[in-house]
């Protein structure tokens, strides 16, 4: 028996010999407290299999130099616990003087209480870091076992991931899993990092999209392992498809807008020219009748032209209001600067005659220039304006007041607000929001004159500038139209840059 035995038997550090091939043939009991394996245990297997899988180069090559190495020989590694835990381990090992047999001794490396408590809060810190992630973070050996992942995939338990052969692969899709491998091989074999898309297949059979990053994990110039950052982009991709769906929604409705807006524009031609003619033709022929005929004509006939001219020159204004209305949708925008003073004094001596049968009273402050289509501010100014006369209180002469604020600029341009008010009968607030649709009348012809347009055109007019319009008031306490428009258009200016 070698020399080296009565040490062996006795050395408190755990203690094996080796054959020629790395085949553990003896071991002492020291094992058993220190890392928790029976020499039972040991005997017969590859000391190779205490080491992680990346170690087991190392300890190849090592036991190799140590044949023509001439005296004991070191090795810092990490050997295996009963457990599963690693623990740093120091090797010391030597020929045996008589055979290819090696003696070898494992001493656990203890480290100071302080670098103890360092690599402590580092692991502490790791593990808070790789856990707070919203990525999947998982680390595998070079033979793509799992040996650690950050979080739970859904539908697989971690335990039938972490340590089980090949384990990398098993959440992707069949389909993707050779490209993987070819990555994996890449991987370990070059040292490169590479990123790309993977298609996850769960449990369930639903599918997920994943943003990957697979690079290596080296120990010293060797790889020893990969480790895999992915990012789910399910959602992501979802709701990209949902945009690009929704974009082709919108082009589809562009195209139908614009179709639309050619049927409209040739119904304005059928409205300003086939229509008209048929009805020009019945006012002509009622005032030949009535010029020529009248005194012919008993009282229930003159009565009867009398009414067809009244209804023909509803036709006529419906018809002329209604070809306003869709110009201002077909017509191109054309701003400038506008003087707002100037409207209002050509709109207030349009309605010269009518202001003064109602003895009306306008009072206007000084209002600013603003950048708009000059004609649809005329119209905007003379259909409020005539709106505020026209619905006047019995024995009470209209007063119109005009008042203009600038609004500070805050997320978009500087706004500036008008106050179109009078002291008529007011509309009751139920009524607010009908006032501006097309055609709605809340009066009788009878009483009051007009087609039910005019509010309607001032509220197209208004958006198609940026702006808006809303009516404040109550029946019988007069009306305020509040008006409220960009002082410059910035985005016509900016498509012309």
């Amino acid at each position: 028996m070698s020399y080296l035995e009565p040490i062996f038997a006795m050395n408190l550090d755990p203690a094996v010999l080796l054959d020629a091939q790395g085949i553990v043939t003896r071991a002492n009991d020291s094992w058993t407290p220190a890392f928790g394996h029976s020499p039972n245990d040991l005997v017969g297997k590859p000391l190779m299999g205490l080491l992680p899988p990346q170690e087991a180069e190392h300890l190849g090559r090592w036991l190799g130099e140590l044949k023509a190495a001439d005296g004991p020989q070191s090795l810092h590694t990490s050997v295996r616990t009963a457990t599963g835990e690693y623990r740093l381990t120091h090797l010391r090992a030597t020929r045996s003087a008589d055979s290819d047999a090696i003696w070898l001794i494992a001493r656990e490396q203890w480290l100071a209480d302080h670098e103890r408590e360092h690599l402590r809060q580092i692991g502490h810190r790791w593990d808070a870091l790789v856990h707070c992630l919203a990525d999947f973070v998982v680390t595998s050996d070079l033979e793509g076992s799992v040996r650690t992942i950050n979080r739970e995939v859904p539908g697989i338990p971690t335990d039938q991931l972490v340590g089980r052969p090949e384990s990398m692969f098993t959440p992707i899709a069949p389909e993707e899993r050779p490209a993987l491998r070819q990555r994996f091989e890449h991987v370990v074999g070059t040292g490169e990092t590479l990123t790309y898309e993977t298609q996850v297949l769960y449990p369930d059979g639903s599918s997920g999209t994943f943003e990957s990053r697979l690079g290596p994990i080296f120990d010293g110039p060797t790889v020893t392992g990969t480790i895999l950052v992915t990012r789910d982009l399910t959602r992501q991709r979802q709701a990209e498809e949902a945009r690009r769906l929704a974009e082709q929604q919108i082009r589809e409705y562009t195209v139908q807008l614009e179709r639309s807006n050619r049927e409209l524009e040739r119904f304005a031609s059928v409205a300003s020219h086939d229509l008209q003619e048929p009805l020009r033709k019945i006012q002509a022929f009622s005032d030949r009748l009535r010029q020529k005929y009248e005194e012919l004509l008993p009282e229930p006939g003159r009565d009867y032209v009398n009414r067809m001219q009244e209804a023909a020159k509803r036709m006529q204004d419906l018809i002329n209001d209604l070809l306003m209305f869709s110009r201002l949708t077909t017509k191109e925008q054309r701003h400038a600067p506008v003087n707002l003073n100037k409207i209002l004094t050509a709109v207030l001596s349009d309605l010269e005659v009518r202001i003064e049968e109602n003895e009306a009273k306008i009072e206007a402050a000084q209002l600013p220039m603003i950048e708009a289509d000059p004609m649809h501010m005329r119209q905007l100014f003379q259909n409020l304006i005539s709106n505020a006369i026209k619905f006047r209180r019995p024995d009470v002469a209209p007063v119109v007041t005009i008042t203009a604020e600038e609004l500070p600029k805050q997320a978009r341009p500087t706004t500036l607000r008008m106050r179109v008010s009078d002291n008529g009968i007011g509309i009751e607030s139920k009524y607010h929001e009908r006032i501006f649709g097309i055609f709605e009348r809340l009066h009788s012809r009878g009483k009051y004159e007009g087609t039910g347009v005019g509010l309607a055109v001032c509220r197209k007019i208004c958006e198609q500038h940026g702006g808006a319009i809303r009516v404040e008031s109550d029946a019988g306490q007069g009306t305020t139209f509040v008006v409220e428009l960009p002082l410059r258009q910035e985005r016509k200016q900016q498509q012309h840059v």
